[in-house]
């Protein structure tokens, strides 16, 4: 049996405040963990360096969410676009399977259309997997 999910990588920038983006971060991943959307991970950008104590060095601006269906994406997007309503700067760019969506603080009418293409396309991937 496949494993059906399948990850969204998410990048946070804020150039009005870079330094403050990791913290930032850390506070929607824990956002993502409370509303048990779906498997929450920082990746790794390998092995830390020599003299190091860490095993892995963890790449603090990004975050890798398990998405199981159209209605998990759908729910994920939406708590992005209210995380960054909230904050009022920064962008996150989603990537699945190549595929790029950016998020930022544009209109709700303007989100909403390019989410809504962006999912479609997504089911329609789903709906083009066998089934286990």
């Amino acid at each position: 049996m496949s494993d059906p999910r399948r990850d969204a990588v998410l990048v946070f920038t804020d150039e009005a405040d870079p330094e403050g983006a990791e913290d930032s971060m850390s506070l929607l991943a824990e956002e993502l963990s409370l509303l048990d959307l779906s498997h929450v991970r920082q990746p790794t950008d390998g092995p830390a360096p020599d003299g190091t104590r860490a095993g892995q060095a963890v790449i603090c601006t990004t975050l890798l969410v398990g998405t199981t269906s159209a209605a998990t994406l759908r729910a994920l997007v939406a708590l992005v676009q209210d995380w960054l309503a909230r904050r009022n700067s920064g962008s996150i760019d989603m990537t699945i399977d190549g595929e790029e969506l950016r998020l930022t603080s544009v209109s709700r009418a303007d989100q909403r259309r390019a989410v809504e293409l962006f999912v479609a396309r997504h089911a329609a991937r789903e709906a083009d997997l066998p089934d286990a």
